[in-house]
């Protein structure tokens, strides 16, 4: 990595990061996600969940689809994106969680994925309904390990676009701190993926790390008379 990625003053209640390479120390601002993009990601992801259990009721899958993009040095266009899936983090009990989520997948692959399928159900919808998410970040796991990783290891800037056929959009602007194996960060997103997508052949995939994505600001992108207005 070309550089080191510093959260001030702490992780709980962030202000602003450092990105310090040889040449020196540049800062960034940290803002909260804008509320509306919160509430979007709240309520879609409980219809979601209630629509897999009952087969019922409205849904939305871009709440889990962002589109990233990354600072190509390297390539003929200046940029790169990706379509990532997104998770939210708990703002408190990480560790914890990451435990839970651990032993409901050993019960899964033990189990059978239909035999768990509800409880591992429930278990997302509970995170959802009643957990403290944190209000600062999202996240997204680096599975190949390809542009996108090149891209971070050289500049930590991005941007996500949430794009919905529902007639909602939103531009985050920020920086993406890498998180490798043995953090509680790493252990929970990479357990959520696959507490969903339950691993095929009964042994879990070792991704290279994991991102999360601190605003550094926000934009409404949905189609209209505020389209391009930033709301942080």
């Amino acid at each position: 990595m070309e550089y080191e990625l510093r959260i001030k003053p702490d992780r709980r209640e962030p202000k602003e990061a450092e990105i310090a390479r040889g040449t020196g120390v540049a800062s960034v601002p940290l803002v909260p996600l804008p509320k509306p993009f919160l509430e979007w990601q709240l309520k879609f992801r409980r219809a979601n969940l209630r629509f897999f259990m009952t087969g019922e009721g409205d849904h939305d899958f871009a709440v889990h689809v962002g589109y990233m993009g990354t600072v190509n040095p390297n390539g003929p266009a200046p940029i790169n994106i990706a379509a990532k899936g997104v998770g939210l983090l708990p703002r408190r009990d990480v560790e914890a969680l990451a435990a839970e989520l651990e032993a409901l997948i050993e019960e899964g692959l033990s189990k059978g994925e239909k035999e768990t399928r509800e409880k591992r159900l429930e278990f997302l919808l509970r995170l959802y309904e009643e957990v403290e998410l944190d209000p600062y970040s999202f996240t997204t796991i680096e599975i190949y390990a390809k542009t996108t990783w090149r891209n971070i290891m050289h500049d930590p800037s991005c941007s996500v676009l949430f794009s919905s056929y529902r007639n909602t959009s939103f531009l985050i602007n920020g920086v993406a701190e890498v998180l490798g194996p043995g953090t509680p960060e790493y252990r929970f997103v990479t357990g959520l993926h696959d507490l969903f997508h339950l691993p095929r052949g009964g042994e879990r995939k070792r991704y290279p790390a994991v991102y999360r994505i601190w605003a550094v600001e926000a934009y409404n992108k949905t189609p209209g008379p505020k389209a391009g207005e930033r709301i942080t």
